[in-house]
């Protein structure tokens, strides 16, 4: 998978609900609330082209390998399950990208997530503050599916 360009990031925050609707479609991730863990991590990692990402349901959760190291996600196998993947695999790729939530997809059962390199939201947040905010949430501990 490849990161959006520049242009298209440009065209997301200063484009209609249309544009915005398509740039999703082309470049989310889209997690339904019943999704298996070990999906969500392998739908993040196959946004990351110039990483490796590998998983392994456990008994207890699972393994994700990240770059070679190896990361043990615990699990509840609660619907909780679900953010706790996302909040895990975005601790673990954290000091090089970050993902967000399309916000538009927060009160629905299925998620959609934009993954850019941590620069990149650092400059559309600068470039885009307002704009940012509207169309993204960030990932906290408070985040879940409604």
């Amino acid at each position: 998978m490849r990161m959006p360009s520049d242009s298209e990031l440009t065209l997301l925050f200063e484009g209609d609900e249309q544009q915005l609707q398509q740039f999703a479609f082309a470049n989310s991730v889209t997690i339904d609330w019943r999704e298996e863990d070990e999906e969500i991590v392998r739908l993040f990692g196959k946004q990351l082209p110039d990483e490796t990402v590998e998983v392994t349901p456990t008994d207890k959760g699972l393994d994700v390998t990240y770059n070679g190291q190896m990361h043990s996600i615990a699990l509840t196998f609660t619907g909780n399950d679900r953010y706790i993947t996302i909040r895990s695999f975005q601790e673990l790729i954290r000091d090089k990208y970050e993902i967000r939530l399309f916000e538009a997809s927060y009160l629905s059962d299925t998620h959609e997530f934009l993954i850019l390199p941590k620069q990149k939201w650092e400059e559309l947040d600068a470039r885009y503050p307002v704009r940012s905010r509207e169309i993204f949430r960030v990932i906290d501990d408070e985040l879940d599916f409604p």
